[in-house]
């Protein structure tokens, strides 16, 4: 390896930590979102029971079926398309740099053949390879965190229109 491909240990242990620390970052999306879309299906139960304990159960129209699906199963779908972007799925990076061999994290379809993928490995640049696999890294970090912020808002939204729903049935029962 030439000398160009050599990183300072400081520099390559700042790469490597930053790396370290995106990736977590994006497990822990994943974490929540199974976390938080169990709660609220679980919740969807309680609500249930508490509507249910109201004096006249009302008439299941159209609308009232549609509304319960929309509000009970859209933030679950939401909550599982936190999980369904991949590296696949992160924004396509531009590049100009002529060395990038991407050798970091291997694709079968990229080098196939083990040969292949060891040039690759002796030709990378690794300050270039882990910048790539920072940044390549964030965007679907911020994916990922945009798609659980808009779960979590439709969700809050979901038990804001079930709680009025049930407080104006309970409301139109006393009177």
């Amino acid at each position: 390896m030439s000398e160009t491909h050599d990183i300072d240990p400081t520099t390559l242990s700042i790469m490597l930590s930053s790396l370290h620390d995106v990736q977590n970052a994006i497990r822990s999306y994943d974490t929540k979102a199974q976390v938080v879309s169990i709660g609220f299906i679980f919740s969807l139960g309680l609500i249930t029971t508490v509507g249910a304990l109201a004096p006249e159960v009302p008439r299941f129209t159209v609308a009232l079926v549609l509304f319960s699906w929309v509000m009970g199963v859209l933030p679950v779908m939401l909550f599982g398309y936190v999980l369904y972007p991949s590296r696949s799925m992160a924004p396509k990076l531009g590049t100009k740099v002529d060395n990038l061999q991407r050798s970091y994290y291997l694709l079968n379809e990229r080098y196939p053949i083990l040969d292949d993928f060891i040039a690759a490995f002796d030709q990378s640049d690794w300050k270039i390879e882990l910048a790539y696999e920072i940044q390549k890294s964030s965007l679907l970090r911020d994916m990922k965190r945009r798609r659980f912020v808009w779960a979590l808002r439709i969700a809050g939204l979901s038990y804001a229109l079930m709680f009025l729903v049930q407080l104006l049935r309970s409301v139109d029962m006393i009177s």
